[in-house]
């Protein structure tokens, strides 16, 4: 009799055993894509940020190309101008203000390279090995040179 007991005590320990597994198991998968979620949730934000970086910077980019074109534009109306004194120290100036922004833009244009370089290295640490939509996407101008159009 103390042997079925023991083999009656067995059973109803595998019993409870069965109606827990279950759910020790389930908790354990929902702990696993929990944090597989939150890791692809990391994922998408460190790449949303490298782009969003690379954005930034091909916006300042753009601005202070933007500025370069006025003053170059500034400085021909001034040559349809006569050549006084006045308008000859004012084209220096704007001559001089054109090249300080060129300095500027080559300056984020090097800094947006960079960023690239950064969304580029980004992607392939997550395993994204095809760029070219990202070379369509984010497109950096060259550098520019010094403008020489000064006749003063």
């Amino acid at each position: 009799m103390k042997i079925k007991r023991l083999n009656d005590r067995d059973s109803s320990r595998l019993n409870i055993r069965k109606r827990f597994m279950p759910t020790l198991q389930t908790r354990k998968d929902n702990q696993h894509e929990n944090i597989c979620e939150e890791i692809l949730r990391e994922r998408a934000a460190v790449l949303s940020r490298a782009g969003i970086a690379l954005e930034d910077a091909i916006d300042r980019l753009m601005s202070v190309d933007r500025e370069i074109e006025t003053k170059i534009s500034l400085l021909k109306s001034y040559g349809t101008m006569a050549h006084d004194r006045d308008i000859l120290n004012k084209q220096k100036l704007v001559h001089e203000e054109i090249n300080l922004h060129i300095d500027q833009f080559n300056d984020l244009c090097r800094n947006a390279q960079l960023k690239y370089y950064y969304l580029i290295v980004t992607r392939e640490a997550l395993g994204l090995r095809r760029h070219e939509m990202i070379k369509e996407i984010y497109r950096i101008p060259s550098i520019k040179k010094k403008y020489r159009r000064f006749d003063g």
